[in-house]
């Protein structure tokens, strides 16, 4: 055993005596169950029973873990989930698979007139936004196209999901992390509002992104002198009428400009019907007509394809920002690619598991949902994201899968964590936080050279003041290592 080693084992068993840490070596077994006592008195600060916790650490050239608290107890990881359905997709799809998202005309054209219906099928692709269909629009503007006689036709055949209900969750219908997966999901079904001060002219201008045709400000809020404290409860939002929104309070020139992501509560095709009201005029496309869902006619003609941005760039943002429904576009995805006709969550589960399972990663209590951890019944063992985790370094993805995590101190949602020299930028690893949840799992370099696979999970009411306990844990392998 190297003397690093030796140093962290000898902390974590110099406290065995005590009754805390007596308990803790109950929970596992050997020395290698211990928990270091920063990380132990950090729980008991927190009020977090020990046998609500499981912590994994792995040395890289190592065939044992060094800690393996509680590893085997099958605990919900919040958005760490990310971590099994962006690996496996990288490995099932490959990095340089792409979604394509073809559009059909539903009639001739003729003098520039398309005669009947413009139709798009959708594929499931994660990251299908605003200016993609602004580029669309300019391309079928280039085939000559400048008036839509009929209606556009969606057709979301590629995906068989029970209705979407956002306010399931958490009661929050309008947070866009509660978007739910479509196959022709534009723009995350989010828009995005500017509030900018203007002392000059004694107003607030508010601003709207994407262009939403008929989006109208019905009443702004007004400009004030307070502080800004919680200036979103201070706006006094009535969502009533999600593209005509009201905002009865104020806003302070001292917040300086903001913005507010809002999903609003309205039918996917009437998001998409303003959007591309908004896009068709434009680029000088004259369009009067309706979204609607419908199956891709017989008779249709392909005009074009929109490709994505390859996965190796879509995972990025899925892991680094904990992107729910990019994630669950491209979990149900893993369905469609293991033969189903249309995308199911109980496919998408069954693919990931039997892909899991031919690569020696077997998980019989992994419970995947929805594959991306919004969810209170997700589970999975600390010793099974280990043993992911280390398959990935081993793979040919590993150079895509590891830079897709946030990386300490710098950016992502560890971009305020971990900030000492000896942290900030040696780890790379997916956070996950719900009410209720805590975890944090990944790679770390110590300044030695030493790499690491770890995992943490905290299922507790109390696990939001676990962060110190996390802490406290990393830093003391990567400060002794």
């Amino acid at each position: 055993m190297q003397p690093s080693r030796r140093r962290f084992l000898a902390s974590s068993l110099a406290l065995s005596g005590t009754p805390l840490l007596a308990r803790a070596q109950q929970l596992g077994s050997g020395a290698a169950a211990a928990l270091p006592p920063s990380v132990v008195q950090a729980l008991e600060t927190a009020r977090i029973p020990l046998q609500s916790c499981a912590f994994v650490l792995q040395a890289q050239d190592s065939a044992v873990p060094q800690v393996a608290f509680n590893g085997a107890a099958l605990m919900n990881p919040a958005s760490v989930l990310k971590l099994v359905t962006t690996y496996c997709a990288l490995r099932m799809l490959g990095p340089a698979y792409v979604w394509k998202t073809p559009v059909y005309a539903v009639g001739p054209i003729r003098a520039g007139v398309l005669q009947g219906d413009l139709a798009f099928v959708g594929s499931g692709d994660p990251h299908l936004m605003a200016d993609n269909l602004w580029s669309i629009a300019g391309r079928l503007r280039d085939l000559g196209i400048r008036r839509i006689r009929g209606d556009v036709l969606i057709d979301r055949q590629a995906f068989d999901l029970p209705p979407h209900d956002p306010a399931a969750f958490d009661g929050d219908a309008t947070a866009p992390y509660n978007v739910g997966p479509d196959p022709f999901l534009v723009n995350f079904g989010v828009m995005r509002l500017g509030f900018v001060p203007d002392a000059a002219a004694q107003q607030v201008r508010v601003t709207v992104e994407p262009p939403l045709a008929g989006f109208d400000l019905r009443e702004p809020p007004r400009l004030t002198a307070a502080a800004c404290g919680n200036w979103k409860d201070k706006l006094r939002a009535d969502w009533k009428q999600p593209f005509a929104p009201r905002f009865a309070g104020g806003f302070a020139a001292a917040c300086g400009p903001q913005t507010w992501n809002i999903a609003p509560e309205v039918s996917d095709n009437a998001y998409v019907q303003r959007l591309l009201g908004a896009l068709f005029a434009q680029v000088g496309i004259e369009w009067k007509g309706q979204v609607r869902t419908a199956p891709l006619p017989a008779e249709a003609t392909e005009l074009t394809v929109w490709d994505s941005p390859a996965l190796a760039v879509l995972v990025r943002d899925i892991n680094k920002y904990s992107n729910n429904v990019m994630a669950q576009q491209v979990f149900l995805t893993l369905a469609l690619q293991a033969g189903a006709q249309r995308a199911t969550w109980a496919g998408a589960g069954q693919a990931v598991a039997q892909w899991l399972t031919a690569h020696e990663l077997d998980m019989p209590g992994l419970v995947l949902d929805n594959g991306c951890g919004l969810s209170r019944i997700a589970r999975i063992s600390a010793n099974d994201l280990n043993a992911l985790l280390r398959a990935a370094w081993n793979s040919p993805v590993m150079p895509e899968f590891v830079s897709s995590l946030p990386l300490a101190g710098e950016d992502g949602t560890l971009r305020r964590h971990f900030r000492d020299p000896d942290t900030a930028g040696r780890i790379h690893a997916k956070t996950g936080t719900l009410d209720g949840v805590l975890s944090l799992a990944g790679y770390a370099q110590t300044r030695a050279g030493q790499r690491y696979t770890f995992a943490a999970l905290v299922n507790d009411p109390r696990a939001g003041g676990g962060w110190p306990a996390v802490e406290a844990f990393v830093n003391g392998f990567m400060q002794t290592a």
